[in-house]
């Protein structure tokens, strides 16, 4: 095998290994169409062939259904052959990438089938819209990686527990026992437990935008230099045992100071803010447990019912156990979970003691990352200087 092809299959292992972290961006070259819009078409195309089908209804006979079933695939098939004669393409040829002309069959064939069959136009515009964020939904799953993003992030949360764990430990002892006793007065109940399903998952929400808010402020200073290295030995330590090492690529041709371009600081910072967001939730759910625990043990339906003034729903019946869970303790649980998730993120932001180590593991494995980055572009670069 040959030295040129060995640094090809390199690049393009190291192409793989950004995508399995969650950073495609930091891929040379990475397209809006190719690499991100075609790589949605099997999603794209299953939704499609759903979505065709809008005109079944059940208050028409049998053979109006089949009929209709006909029409809408005489349509689509005849306007696709139509679309594929004009691109002097086979008739009957599925599309080899999503471009401009793919993202509007999918975005009006279905709503325009609903308002021409069953003229509801309104249903149509809606259709549109939905389709709309399909699209852009299934563009930034695929563009920013945000499932290989999820489980690394998953991985590291695995891996790192017993880390979160004390951390949580040290910051927050106070809190735990604040919302604690919090949990046993009435005013609590009163308010989280009576609240409909809808403006508690709001308040939940709001919770969550201003941690989310106050995570994006630090990203700008955590990651600002981690793109850029002083020393070659210290690139080359980070990047063995990956693609990266296998790509000979001399010490005078690393790219240490790249600079990294919107959309790839977009990528990156969406990692560490995903990676972070799972450790907060990971110590939320844990309080949320340990409350619907001890609320199952503590709190009587009497009580509750006292508390709340009105019958406790009961979601589950632990006759066996002498207690039973209700909506209200489930909610109250999730209340204090999402309010002890949010305390502990503003904490650990805030104090100098407990943000670096918050940071310090997932911010490296960016650090990693970038230094493979160095060496990547250093292949490139070395790879067009032997075709010139």
């Amino acid at each position: 095998m040959s030295a040129r092809s060995t640094d090809a299959e390199a690049l393009k292992a190291t192409e793989a290994w950004f995508r399995r972290q969650g950073v495609p961006h930091l891929i040379e070259d990475y397209s809006t169409r190719r690499d991100i819009l075609t790589r949605t078409l099997p999603f794209l195309i299953v939704v499609f062939a759903v979505s065709v089908f809008p005109t079944i209804r059940l208050d028409w006979p049998w053979w109006a259904n089949v009929l209709s079933i006909i029409g809408v695939l005489a349509a689509v098939t005849g306007g696709w052959m139509g679309i594929n004669a004009l691109r002097r393409r086979k008739l009957l040829a599925l599309p080899d990438e999503v471009g401009p002309v793919e993202m509007l069959v999918f975005l009006l064939t279905s709503p325009a089938l609903t308002g021409f069959i069953l003229g509801d136009w309104e249903s149509a515009a809606f259709g549109i819209l939905g389709n709309a964020l399909l699209l852009l939904g299934a563009y930034l799953t695929v563009g920013f990686g945000l499932l290989p993003i999820l489980r690394w992030g998953a991985r590291r949360l695995i891996r790192d527990a017993t880390d979160v764990l004390g951390l949580f430990a040290r910051a927050l002892p106070l809190l735990l026992i604040f919302v604690t006793f919090l949990f046993i007065t009435a005013e609590v109940w009163q308010m989280a437990g009576t609240l409909e399903t809808l403006r508690l998952v709001a308040l939940i929400g709001l919770f969550a935008l201003v941690a989310v808010a106050f995570l994006i402020s630090r990203l700008p200073v955590e990651l600002s230099d981690l793109a850029t290295f002083d020393r070659p030995r210290r690139v080359i330590e980070l990047v063995q045992e990956t693609p990266a090492a296998g790509l000979g690529v001399t010490t005078g041709s690393l790219r240490m100071d790249a600079p990294l371009r919107p959309a790839q600081w977009m990528n990156v910072g969406l990692v560490v803010l995903v990676a972070l967001a799972l450790r907060v939730l990971f110590v939320s759910t844990l309080v949320g447990v340990f409350f619907l625990i001890f609320g199952l043990i503590a709190m009587h339906q009497s009580t509750i019912a006292s508390w709340t003034q009105s019958e406790p729903r009961v979601l589950l019946d632990l006759g066996w156990l002498g207690t039973a869970l209700t909506a209200e303790l489930l909610q109250v649980a999730v209340f204090m979970a999402a309010f002890s998730g949010f305390y502990f993120t503003i904490s650990v932001l805030t104090n100098h003691a407990y943000r670096d180590e918050f940071f310090e593991d997932v911010v490296g494995d960016v650090r990693h990352a970038f230094a493979v980055r160095a060496v990547y572009l250093g292949a490139l670069a070395q790879t067009e200087e032997d075709r010139s």
